[in-house]
């Protein structure tokens, strides 16, 4: 006799509610950054950066880490960023090469993902060493971008912004080498016994 919860309860959590929360709150970011209305995306922002600080403690001390929560926040966290970044760009706020970097990281993570998937290990986590690192920068990134909606005009606020982006740029760009370098390694790796 299983002592397992049943699937529905399993999957609502109080950690998966709070962030499937972030994609309710996605829509409401991008409609502040479309109308001009700052206080809106980053109130909506704020909103779903504690939920991404909270959604893990909840899971961890209620005993509720799951597969399922753990796909599911990765999934809503890549969704949310970029989604945010194409409506930046979309905005205006963006530079084309700024948003050419940012989406070269995206299409270099679905890359590696759907590869690993193709050669049957689409279970493993996408990562290298500099995935998480150039993650948390383009998290930070984003905020700032963010933070920006309500901020006046500064030539030293300019300068940050330029500095930093330059820095994440870097890491775009190394970690997308990474990323091509683990494929080439993997394509040439014999397959695991029981793999087609």
């Amino acid at each position: 006799m299983s002592t397992e919860p049943p699937v529905m309860q399993r999957i609502v959590t109080v950690a998966n509610i709070l962030t499937f929360a972030r994609l309710v709150l996605l829509p409401v970011v991008i409609v502040g950054i479309a109308t001009d209305n700052g206080w809106l995306a980053v109130g909506a922002m704020f909103a779903a950066w504690v939920t991404d600080l909270l959604d893990g403690r909840f899971a961890r001390r209620m005993n509720q880490v799951e597969t399922f929560g753990k796909a599911l926040d990765s999934t809503v966290d890549f969704a949310l960023i970029y989604c945010l970044f194409i409506a930046f760009y979309a905005a205006g706020r963006l530079a084309t090469y700024q948003f050419a970097f940012l989406y070269m990281a995206m299409l270099s993570i679905l890359s590696l993902q759907l590869f690993l998937t193709a050669i049957k290990r689409g279970d493993e986590v996408a990562s290298t060493r500099l995935g998480k690192p150039t993650g948390a920068l383009q998290y930070l990134y984003l905020l700032f971008l963010v933070v920006l909606e309500v901020l006046p005009e500064n030539s030293t606020i300019d300068m940050a912004h330029h500095i930093y982006f330059n820095i994440l740029a870097l890491a775009i760009v190394a970690n997308t080498v990474e990323i091509i370098l683990l494929m080439a390694r993997l394509s040439k790796a014999p397959a695991e016994p029981g793999v087609a």
